[in-house]
């Protein structure tokens, strides 16, 4: 009898147990991966944060020439709160009259926690009188306005929000969120089966994905994890990463997260995110300060961002507000009379600003110092930069930049010619305190949103006339001259660079016999090339060089005039030793850098050295105060500049470069006006750069001084004005002029 065959055993694939084990161990690995993705984000950094960069302080004092108008403006962008009744809370201002109470904010510093406290500031018919602080009774002499937000630096993403906690957030806003996206939040383990069900059944009747049906919690997972594409894979992964979601972390968490997470709307090219960012956009003010209204109104903009704002639909805006609050009191989140009040409060939204104060152009000056130290933090771990930037004068600097440029191209045929065949008009400016180096204004073009191309530390142009002053402090770096020895202003030929050169003035005419101080005040282009060779013009390069000018400079005559190329940011600063009495400051553009817990990572120190002497710079800075009074530089007074302030025009071949470079005992400021393309403008430094210069100065200077700070070796002495000798009752006229001790002239006229 045959052997029966054992029956022949099923593969393992065939068998259904396999499968099960198999799907539930795969099942099981997946939910721990996603487990991990959960936790490896959620407790990790949560979102890439962008740098903040403020402003410098805002100071104000007693005697200051402010309205109280400026100040309530400088106020809102800082996002204070008017009030129609006595300040009580930090962030609010009253005004009455001439008098503005201001409740400060708290503030932190690289250096120090200030806590705000209530101040009173009276006013006359055009200036600060007096500042008290309401606390302690007692009179100050200055109070500091915080910093304020000039810009954001994003990655990729270019998304703003602000990180608060739950504690920031009112309760209003949190009841309102959930009733109109989640009623069942605080009972649902992440996923809420009866919105499941009604979402399936309009997605059955619609043949399509309609409605999510999601709860705040998918809606988070779904922003911070997955995408927003409709599938059902997304939405089956969004379900399961809720649930472990929600068996990690606490409802408060969640809901902390998301209301940091969610999308409200837009501020330009970028995403505003979180009810904090959305909340300054919107209402310039801190969430902490929304009314229930304003809470309400920004909970209904959850759905849809675009359809809901006030700035752009505000009647649907008021409805969804007005649904919002309806759905509150039928949950009895409120009270009837809450109810009425809010649906009566008028929707007051911030103004929409095209572009903010910004500084795009700083920022990317900025940004190329920054990367070379912080890389990716700089777009990911919310760092807080401070800046030298004096936001009122930069603001100051980009209207007066657009403006003149504007008149220049309806008023200026050369100019209007050149529009017409689409070239625009470009211009630049920085201001700098010369004796710390910090930039105080920096515009490096007409319109960024236009070009990026940073003028002020990038464009290489020739300097024309505005270089002269290194001519003249070479020259009276010797004994030999003095502002009083005389040269010839007569044409001649020389070769240079193995080319005949023959300087011409501007106004083609010849001035005979004159002193250095009337060659520089009206920029005489032939005496001061006799200068130049007569001092040496390897002389000159070495004073320019010492002076910070990096850009190469062949030591021929044509430097007298500026025949070379170097950017405004370097001439900016060469010109710091002047006012700065001998002293080279090196421009600064931040104080500090701060963590966002406020650990200092760096503090910036003032880099400066002795270029020249004091009594030195002090020649100079009176033979420019000249060029402003009755040189070339006259236009300025004529423009209404009253204050002290000394200066120097400058204007290239065939009008491509227009100049002006001045400054005060306290702010140094230089502005330019040309074509990137280098044609022809019809504009000279002082008909195109001085005017801008002088709009600006007018505005922002706040020195008082009345001449600049002299040491006991300057002396003042009596000149005859035909001999240049030391003035008697024998001879003509004379005049009063500047020498160093020991370098008057010793001989008499006779």
């Amino acid at each position: 009898m045959a052997k029966e065959e054992a029956p022949k055993r099923k593969p393992l694939w065939q068998n259904r147990w396999f499968w099960v084990i198999t799907l539930i161990f795969s099942m099981g690995l997946y939910l721990f991966y996603l487990d991990l993705t959960i936790r490896g984000k959620f407790e990790a950094r949560r979102w890439n944060l962008p740098s903040r960069v403020y402003s410098d302080a805002t100071y104000l004092f007693p005697g200051q020439r402010i309205s109280p108008v400026r100040v309530e403006e400088k106020l809102k962008r800082l996002a204070y709160k008017r009030v129609n009744r006595m300040i009580m809370d930090v962030g609010e201002f009253y005004r009455q009259g001439r008098e503005l109470f201001v409740f400060l904010h708290n503030f932190s510093y690289p250096s120090e926690e200030f806590t705000g406290f209530p101040v009173r500031l009276e006013f006359d018919s055009d200036s600060l009188s007096e500042i008290v602080n309401l606390q302690s009774s007692k009179e100050l002499k200055t109070l500091k306005l915080e910093p304020e937000l000039i810009a954001s630096i994003f990655d990729e993403k270019m998304e703003d929000r602000t990180v608060i906690t739950l504690s920031e957030i009112p309760e209003e806003l949190i009841a309102a969120v959930i009733a109109i996206e989640d009623e069942r939040f605080y009972s649902h383990h992440g996923v809420d089966p009866l919105a499941i069900l009604r979402a399936l059944l309009t997605d059955i009747l619609h043949l399509k994905l309609v409605q999510g049906g999601s709860t705040l919690t998918q809606q988070l997972v779904k922003n911070y994890f997955l995408t927003s594409k409709k599938s059902f894979v997304r939405k089956f992964n969004e379900m399961l990463m809720a649930v472990i979601l929600e068996q990690r972390y606490s409802k408060e968490e969640i809901i902390e997260a998301y209301l940091n997470e969610i999308y409200l709307g837009q501020r330009g090219p970028v995403s505003v995110a979180g009810v904090e960012e959305a909340s300054r956009l919107y209402f310039s003010k801190r969430v902490s300060q929304l009314t229930l209204g304003e809470s309400a109104l920004l909970a209904g903009m959850v759905r849809s961002p675009g359809s809901y704002s006030p700035f752009h639909n505000l009647s649907q805006a008021y409805d969804r507000r007005n649904f919002v609050l309806k759905e509150m009191l039928d949950k009895e989140l409120i009270s009837e009379s809450e109810h009425r009040t809010a649906r009566k409060e008028k929707i007051i939204v911030s103004p929409q600003i095209k572009t903010p104060l910004g500084a795009p152009f700083f920022i990317d000056f900025l940004k190329t110092q920054l990367k070379e130290n912080y890389g990716e933090q700089l777009t990911s771990e919310g760092l807080r930069i401070f800046a030298t930037l004096d936001a009122e004068a930069q603001e100051v600097a980009e209207k007066v930049i657009q403006k003149r440029l504007a008149e220049y191209e309806r008023d200026r045929p050369k100019v209007r010619e050149w529009k017409e065949q689409g070239k625009a008009l470009e211009g630049c400016l920085i201001a700098m305190d010369p004796h710390t180096g910090y930039i105080r204004s920096y515009v490096g073009g007409r319109d960024y949103s236009v070009s990026q191309f940073d003028r002020v530390s990038m464009a290489e142009r020739q300097p024309g006339s505005a270089f002269k002053p290194f001519v003249y402090l070479a020259a009276l770096s010797e004994e030999k001259w003095t502002a009083a020895s005389q040269i010839e202003d007569k044409s001649f030929t020389i070769e240079s660079g193995g080319e005949p050169w023959s300087p011409k003035n501007y106004d083609e005419e010849e001035h005979g016999t004159v002193t250095l101080r009337e060659a520089l005040e009206k920029s005489f282009n032939i005496a001061t090339s006799r200068l130049a060779i007569e001092v040496g013009p390897e002389k000159i390069v070495t004073i320019a060089k010492k002076a910070g000018i990096e850009s190469p400079i062949e030591p021929y005559p044509s430097i007298a005039l500026g025949v070379f190329a170097l950017t405004p940011l370097e001439l900016a600063r060469a010109y710091t030793i002047f006012p700065n009495n001998g002293i080279l400051s090196e421009p600064i553009g931040i104080t500090s850098v701060v963590t966002r817990e406020g650990a200092l990572l760096e503090k910036k120190s003032f880099k400066m050295h002795r270029v020249i002497s004091h009594e030195l710079a002090y020649l100079m800075n009176n033979l420019m105060k000249g060029v402003i009074d009755h040189g070339t530089g006259h236009a300025a007074r004529l423009l209404g500049l009253t204050r002290l302030a000394a200066g120097k025009t400058g204007t290239t071949t065939d009008f491509r470069d227009s100049w002006f470079v001045g400054y005060s005992p306290q702010l140094l400021t230089l502005t330019w006006v040309g074509f990137d393309e280098e044609a022809e403008t019809g504009l000279s430094g002082a008909s195109g750069a001085l005017p801008i210069w002088t709009d600006y100065m007018k505005e922002v200077d706040r020195s008082n001084e009345t001449d600049f700070l002299a040491t006991d070796e300057i002396i003042f002495v009596k000149i005859d004005q035909v001999t240049g000798k030391l003035a008697s009752r024998k001879c003509g006229e004379n005049y009063e002029e500047v020498f160093i001790r020991g370098t008057e002239p010793k001989e008499k006229c006779r």
